[in-house]
């Protein structure tokens, strides 16, 4: 088996195997509408970096057309403390039925002066709001990077033990982790760090070679399982 989508089976975990299907696709392929919300940081709204949100959304519309509403609630600039206090109106008010969602590194930017606990502390405020509205909602926390580069790298020096906060909470809470940080330690182990620079533009924020070959299959094998 390709070792690359090996790691991408480790990558993507959650309490029930790859092989099984989301609610959320379930519903979809019984042909029944679904909304999706995408809540981030610049990774995923700034125009030279949202290329994967941009893509999963075209190929769920391509794939169900006129069955899935899609809004991108990412804000560039900030951190969960940002995503909680405004999680009512960006997301909750869209009663969404899958949820993506992830902010553990920008909550690791020294500036913001968190404690690594509080990514996972407030992932799972998010996650216990939305499962109040709606129990069968889909919920995935991804991770982006583990491996900054540059100033990226020195403005995050603790962006590791955020990042196990949410680990923890994911495993916590039963909801689907891709954890796009294993795919990336892996090409910097092989390639260095001129070969990740290729995958993480000014340090850590996502290019489109990532996006093609790494978010979006990941977050697509997260909702629909293994082919």
């Amino acid at each position: 088996m390709n070792r690359f989508f090996v790691l991408i089976l480790v990558a993507v975990w959650s309490v029930f195997s790859v092989d099984a299907q989301t609610t959320f696709s379930k519903n979809l392929k019984a042909g029944k509408k679904q909304t999706v919300v995408f809540y981030g940081t610049s990774a995923a709204i700034n125009p030279s970096n949202r290329f994967w949100v941009e893509q999963l959304q075209g190929k769920l519309d391509k794939r169900f057309p006129g069955k899935v509403d899609f809004y991108n609630c990412s804000k560039s600039g900030i951190g969960s403390f940002w995503a909680t206090e405004n999680f009512k109106d960006s997301v909750l008010m869209r009663n969404p039925d899958l949820l993506i969602f992830g902010f553990s590194e920008n909550d690791a930017v020294l500036r913001f002066n968190n404690w690594p606990w509080y990514s996972g502390r407030c992932a799972e405020y998010m996650i216990d709001h939305l499962r109040e509205q709606n129990q069968d909602a889909t919920i995935i926390l991804y991770i982006i990077s583990e491996r900054p580069l540059g100033k990226a790298a020195e403005t995050r020096p603790e962006i590791a033990a955020f990042n196990a906060s949410c680990r923890e909470i994911a495993k916590k809470k039963d909801i689907i982790l891709t954890d796009f940080s294993v795919i990336f330690n892996e090409i910097y182990e092989k390639f260095g760090e001129e070969g990740l620079k290729q995958y993480q533009r000014d340090g850590i924020l996502p290019t489109k070679k990532a996006a093609n070959e790494v978010l979006v299959p990941m977050l697509w094998e997260a909702i629909f399982g293994k082919k």
